[in-house]
């Protein structure tokens, strides 16, 4: 029985609203879309931590306004989004649900902040279902960095190729495999329309959405 790993934005949650919306509007303001980066500057993006993520956008997008400044023009949004608003893709509770009952290990490997999760997690019902959360400040290193993966794969004692991601976002796709992992990538249109050739050519496998999988290909 394979462990499965699960990202959360954009895989388990219809979330990635959420952030591009605010980073667009805010890229706007400066000549810049999030959504019209490269696929190498956007993953650039989406492995940093909330914290990082801020740092660089008062660094090297909106000069004009300062890492606090930034910090809390995304955490109005996003706190309210994770405590209150954000809700599962279709069929991923129901998917879920099968899958902790037919005894599988299950984990999550998530740039977002471990608080924001686990207040959208619960309001969901579905915190218990996961053994460990990989978060970049729960482990000091982004979702890019092998470590971070190796982490993942050593809490869930097995070798590499009995670990399965499911993830939308490309860079952390060829960041996993890279370590050994079994990667599925997940289409969220529109927001990562950009990447999904890519995407289909990087993965081992893709899926529309969670709760397509073939649960027998993963005992």
């Amino acid at each position: 029985m394979k462990k499965l790993i699960f990202d959360v934005d954009g895989t388990i949650l219809d979330s990635m609203h959420i952030w591009i919306k605010p980073q667009n509007e805010l890229f706007a303001k400066y000549g810049y879309s999030f959504t019209e980066l490269s696929k190498e500057e956007k993953g650039k993006i989406e492995a940093l931590s909330i914290d990082d993520m801020c740092h660089y956008i008062a660094n090297e997008i909106a000069t004009d306004m300062t890492f606090e400044e930034v910090m809390k023009y995304f955490e109005d949004v996003i706190y309210t989004g994770y405590k209150d608003e954000l809700g599962p893709k279709p069929g991923n509770l129901e998917i879920l649900k099968k899958l902790k009952d037919a005894g599988f290990s299950m984990s999550v490997a998530s740039s977002t902040p471990y608080k924001y999760l686990e207040m959208a997690l619960k309001r969901l019902g579905i915190y218990d279902y996961f053994d460990f959360f990989a978060t970049p400040e729960l482990l000091g290193m982004k979702k890019s960095e092998p470590g971070y993966w190796q982490y993942s794969i050593k809490k869930h004692g097995v070798d590499p190729e009995a670990c399965v991601l499911f993830d939308d976002a490309l860079y952390a796709i060829k960041a996993a495999k890279k370590e050994g992992i079994i990667t599925v990538g997940l289409k969220d249109f529109p927001w990562n329309q950009n990447e999904w050739d890519h995407i289909k050519e990087e993965a081992d496998m893709t899926l529309e959405k969670i709760s397509g999988m073939d649960i027998e290909k993963f005992m």
